[in-house]
Parts: C-alpha cells; structure tokens; sequence
C-alpha cells in the first residue's frame, strides 16, 4: 500500500512544472557561483592555496536552502490551493501516510541533488582556477570538502522535513513561503534585541544551530558542538512535522 503512495507521489513530482524549474534554479546558483569562483580565483603564489571550498559551495546553502524549501512546501500546498487534496485523502484513508512520502521522497531528492551539485561545482571551479591554484585543491582529500559533502545533503533534508511540517500546519503556500524564508534569512537574530537574555536565546533557536551544523562554528553559550547543533536542528524539524501530521489527521481535508 505504502509503495503505491510513493509511486502516486512521485508521478505528480516529476510531472509538476515547478519541481523541474526550482530544480533548475537550484543547479545554476550552485554551479554559477563554482564557475565564477574558479574562474576568478587568484594564482597560488608561494604555494598559499587561493581556492577553497566553503567558497565554493557558499551560495548551495544561502541561496539554493530556500529554493529547496519552497519546493518542500508547494509539494504540500498545491494540493490545497487547487482543491485536489481529498481526492488523495479519499484514494488513501491513512493520511499520515501520504505526508510521510511526500516527505521521502523530496527529502532524499534534495539531499542527492544537494550532493551531486556541491561535488559537480567544486571540480567546475577546479578546472575553471589557474592551475597553480587548482593543484592546491582535491575535493576528495580536502577536509573542508569532504565536510561539506555529507554536512549540505544532511542539512537539505532536514530542512526539506521543517518546511513541510510548517506547510502541514498551515495548509497556504504563500504564507508558509513567506515564514520559512524570513525564518531561514534571518528572523532568529531580532531575539538579540532583547535586553539581557537575548543573546542567550538566539543560541537555541533552530536555524542559528543549522547555520552553526553546515559551517562548522560552534555557537557561544550552549553545551554541544556543531554536530550538536545538527542534531538539535534535526528535534525542531521531527517535532515541527509530527505536529503537522498530527493536524492534518485531525481536521477536515
């Protein structure tokens, strides 16, 4: 039964428009960014290496997180906005488990893309470098690189999993978009404003503990280490999506 859920999914994935234009959109940022950082890369004078790969990779998670994230949502809402979703409801009772492959599979097609995109864009700006500096630069041997490749996929589709919880709970694609993005671009640092405690709250809020999990900075103030922080992520993003499912359970469709 559950496979046929996953093959219904699919079809409509693969058949809306807008999951090949954000897909789309996803590669050239990420690999627009490698080719102009490679191509731009200064020579390796003195054997000082010039081309990096959180560089490189910078705009996967800046630009191409919320490009991911939208798609995550409207893969929920689309159904609301045309009205479809009882026909889904009524051709699967056990709701429960359409928000579960719904969720299975955009989180695994993230992450993969996610994967192939940071690994295809580190050697597009290896090869796009002068070669003194490109001979400084391994992927698969470069710490920081080999960091970011499980670091990005991981941190896709965990965030593939929040953003569909909010979508869950909200049903609108609009506003769930408008949220998540705000959310993702900054919304946690207004919580510094706040007189004497604030500093200290930013440090367990959701996002600031995923910027903190795919750059490797440990957060001031709080017990655990950057794959601490992954983790702590990964508890918003469960209990954002079990309080989704719970609602879409509960009320009418």
């Amino acid at each position: 039964m559950f496979l046929n859920t996953l093959a219904a999914e699919f079809t409509k994935l693969r058949t809306t428009a807008s999951f090949w234009w954000t897909t789309v959109l996803f590669v050239a940022v990420g690999l627009g960014w490698a080719a102009m950082t490679g191509a731009t890369t200064l020579e390796a004078d003195g054997g000082f290496p010039t081309l990096w790969a959180p560089t490189i990779a910078t705009t996967v998670y800046i630009i191409g997180f919320p490009v991911l994230m939208i798609q995550a949502i409207m893969l929920i809402t689309t159904e609301y906005r045309y009205g479809v979703q009882s026909s889904t409801f009524l051709a699967t009772p056990r709701r429960w488990t359409v928000a579960l492959a719904k969720l299975l599979l955009y989180a695994a097609f993230a992450a993969a893309l996610t994967f192939v995109v940071v690994v295809v864009g580190f050697y597009l700006a290896r090869a796009l470098a002068p070669a003194s500096a490109a001979e400084f630069f391994d992927p698969f041997n470069d710490a920081d690189a080999q960091h970011i490749m499980w670091v990005y996929p991981a941190a896709a589709a965990m965030t593939v999993m929040i953003s569909q919880g909010i979508a869950l709970l909200l049903r609108q694609t609009a506003g769930t978009v408008a949220l998540m993005l705000i959310w993702f671009m900054g919304l946690e640092q207004v919580f510094r404003l706040v007189p004497k405690i604030g500093a200290d709250i930013v440090g367990y809020l959701p996002f600031e503990n995923l910027g903190a999990f795919v750059n490797g900075v440990q957060l001031e103030g709080i017990g655990w280490d950057t794959y601490g922080s992954g983790a702590y992520f990964l508890v918003w993003a469960v209990a954002a999506w079990v309080a989704g499912v719970v609602v879409l359970q509960r009320r009418d469709a």
